[in-house]
This record gives structure tokens, C-alpha cells and sequence, in this order.
């Protein structure tokens, strides 16, 4: 079984302790805990090399999400923003600093995990009615006829992927409703990734939603 290593970063020692007993024991190990963005951009400046980290949102979220871009920019792991409660303007800003799931302290252990575990596989994870909320964000805005980003403007086929992600859906889903191939599909993906600028697929889904595209459910 493939173990990743898990960077816990959060002020509150006992929540943090907790979480790192909740975690462990699977695919998960605990390599680090740090009490805030600066500790995790210090332990990982001194070869401390998580595959993934949670950083746990206080009561100044918007001082530890700005700490989320901080730490997009100094490792490839993936991130994930655990907070009290689901804000949307909070949601909105861990997404654009480059976070990869979007989770409530509050949600079951089971689903914690099996959460976590989408991330590790390369999903974009979000509650299930914040979803609901950008859809419904996306489908406000008609599709424009020709997207225009920054380089390049997008082929037809990389549109209708992007509305697949806003779907939700992953590379074999997608390669499925869209009968093409996965490896076409991730072709596709790094096509789209470098035309809008965006370094991961969450951040491929904001710029979808800015631009007014609505999820496709099928083609």
C-alpha cells in the first residue's frame, strides 16, 4: 500500500494531535506538525517533503489563507483547507491560492478520509452544496461562443473539458462521456493548463467559472 506523508498545520495543539491519531494508521502517516504557515514554510525550507498538507483554518482565516498561496508556491504537495465553517468568500480564496479540497471540520471521519484520499489521486474536493453553489454561479453566465485567454483561444474540445471538471468529473469520466481516450483527455489538460495559466486542476475550475462555463454533464 502506497503511504503519503501528511504536514498538519494548525495553531490548535489537541484539534492537531487528534487529527494526526484520526489519519494515521492507513495510507497516511503523520511527518510534521507545524503551528502555522511560517513553521510549514520553515520545516519544509529544511527538507521536511510532505505529499500532502492540511492546514486547519482559525479565527484569522483570511491571514492563513493568504499562508495557503505562500505554501502553493514553495512545494508540489497537495493542500487541503480545513475550516469551522463553509464561507464562500473563504472557499473562493483558497481555491484561487491554489488549494486542492475545501473541507468542514465537522464532516465524519469516513469522509474525511476518503476525501483526503481523492486528493492524494489527483480530485478537486469541495462540499457537495458548495459545488452546487458554483454550478449554479456558472450557469448564470451564458457560454460565450469563443473564450479567449490569456496566449491562445481554446479549441472546442478544451472547452467541453473544462465543463467536464466543473462537473466534477475525473479523466476516466470524462474520457467517457466525451469518447475519446484518457490519455487524449490528459493531453487535452495540459493543452488547457498552459493557454489559461493555471498550475492545477482547482485552479483550472475558478477560471472556468470566471469565465462563464457550466458544468457539461454530458455531451
Amino acid at each position: 500500500m502506497k503511504t503519503w506523508n501528511v504536514m498538519l498545520v494548525d495553531h490548535d495543539k489537541l484539534f492537531s494531535a487528534a487529527l494526526g491519531t484520526l489519519i494515521s494508521g492507513g495510507p497516511f502517516r503523520v511527518c510534521h506538525h507545524a503551528a502555522n504557515v511560517d513553521d510549514a514554510q520553515s520545516a519544509i525550507g529544511q527538507g521536511v517533503e510532505p505529499d500532502l498538507i492540511v492546514v486547519a483554518l482559525g479565527e484569522g482565516a483570511g491571514e492563513d489563507v493568504g499562508g495557503v498561496k505562500r505554501l502553493r508556491g514553495a512545494t508540489g504537495a497537495r493542500i487541503v483547507v480545513l475550516a469551522d465553517t463553509i464561507a464562500d468568500r473563504t472557499l473562493s480564496l483558497s481555491l484561487k491560492a491554489g488549494a486542492d479540497a475545501y473541507l468542514n471540520k465537522s464532516m465524519s471521519s469516513e469522509s474525511l478520509l476518503r476525501a483526503l484520499q481523492l486528493v492524494m489521486l489527483g480530485e478537486v474536493v469541495y462540499p457537495t452544496h458548495v459545488a452546487s453553489l458554483l454550478i449554479a454561479n456558472a450557469n448564470e453566465h451564458p457560454t460565450p461562443e469563443r473564450i479567449q485567454p490569456a496566449n491562445n483561444e481554446l479549441s472546442k474540445r478544451e472547452v467541453q473539458i473544462l465543463r467536464c471538471l466543473l462537473a466534477g468529473q475525473s479523466n476516466k469520466a470524462i474520457a467517457r462521456n466525451l469518447h475519446i481516450t484518457e490519455s487524449t483527455v490528459k493531453m487535452h489538460f495540459k493543452n488547457v493548463m498552459r493557454k489559461i495559466n493555471a498550475q492545477n486542476r482547482t485552479q483550472a475550475a475558478v477560471w472556468a467559472i470566471q469565465n462563464g462555463l457550466s458544468p457539461l454533464m454530458s455531451a
